[in-house]
């Protein structure tokens, strides 16, 4: 991860990078990426209300220290003071496809510049199963990693994160 904030802050004055790779930490995919506004964040708490997607539920996503700042950072870029209907990630006024690409592109592009793009496993997913594997590994509970990543199943969970829950039970 600290290779991939780095690679996120690849310039002193731009933030879109940075604050897409905070909001991704917090567990939110591309496809809701682009529908996060400055509305939707809770600095103070160090939060963000994910709204979901068609294959995700709404929920609260945890900013890390890192994204809190990132976040920070970004809203004076966005306006003075920034519209809370203000988009993120996403400046233009494009269709909801050209929204998520753009939010894909924000990740892809910061996996690249962190050399990661060659690694099969790794995708723009990725950083949101980090962080629910990151719970997982805090809890020991899937369903609170399920929650976190606003899966609709253990199983979608399990298997996005990487998790062999069969395994385990096989153990005992």
């Amino acid at each position: 991860m600290a290779l991939c904030r780095t690679a996120a802050l690849h310039s002193l004055t731009s933030t879109r990078l940075s604050a897409a790779w905070a909001l991704a930490e917090a567990t939110a995919r591309t496809a809701e990426l682009s529908h996060l506004r400055v509305a939707d964040l809770e600095l103070d708490r160090a939060r963000v209300w994910i709204h979901g997607s068609p294959r995700t539920e709404a929920r609260w996503g945890r900013l890390s220290g890192w994204g809190r700042v990132q976040l920070e950072r970004r809203i004076p870029e966005l306006g003075h003071p920034a519209d809370p209907a203000t988009l993120l990630v996403y400046g233009g006024d494009g269709s909801a496809e050209s929204r998520q690409a753009s939010s894909c592109q924000a990740i892809g592009e910061t996996l690249r510049r962190a050399g990661l793009t060659t690694e099969p496993d790794v995708r723009p997913v990725s950083v949101a199963a980090w962080a629910g594997a990151r719970v997982l590994a805090d809890t020991g509970r899937i369903e609170a990693a399920a929650r976190a990543l606003g899966c609709r199943s253990l199983d979608a969970a399990a298997r996005l994160i990487g998790f062999e829950w069969r395994a385990i039970e096989g153990d005992a």
